[in-house]
């Protein structure tokens, strides 16, 4: 009789996102805050750029973001998360009204834009899932 080998089960980083998403942050634990908030991260920014993340409840949670990426993906994400934040001022609004009046005040587009291709490179050279999915077999949240 033949035996298959023995496959260790594979964390899904997105399933994990969607058990905690819609959660109460407070609920979370350091871990699982982590983790959504870099995944609301990826998940607004790749939909619409920073314009979009700043101005969805995603952008509540970037200094948990912005805490987590050296750990989770890499200090080059935390530094490009820190230049756009930096763009609304000297002291990040955690409200997205705040933020988005900001962004209607100021003129941005081309800076974002310039972070925004920024943060499609590293997408595209890192593969971030599976940096995730191993920090949640090492880390289960």
């Amino acid at each position: 009789m033949s035996h298959a080998p023995y496959a260790a089960a594979m964390s899904d980083v997105w399933d994990r996102y969607g058990q905690l998403a819609d959660q109460e942050p407070a609920a979370l634990t350091p871990a699982q805050r982590w983790l959504v908030a870099v995944c609301d991260l990826r998940q607004d920014v790749n939909a619409g750029g920073f314009d979009t993340y700043f101005r969805a409840w995603g952008g509540n949670s970037a200094d948990v973001a912005l805490a987590a990426l050296p750990d989770l993906l890499g200090q080059e994400w935390a530094d490009l998360l820190q230049s756009a934040m930096t763009l609304l001022g000297p002291t990040y609004p955690f409200d997205a009204d705040a933020r988005g009046n900001t962004l209607d005040q100021l003129d941005l587009d081309d800076r974002l834009h310039e972070l925004d291709e920024r943060f499609y490179a590293l997408e595209a050279e890192t593969d971030a899932d599976a940096r995730l999915n191993t920090y949640l077999d090492a880390n289960p949240v």
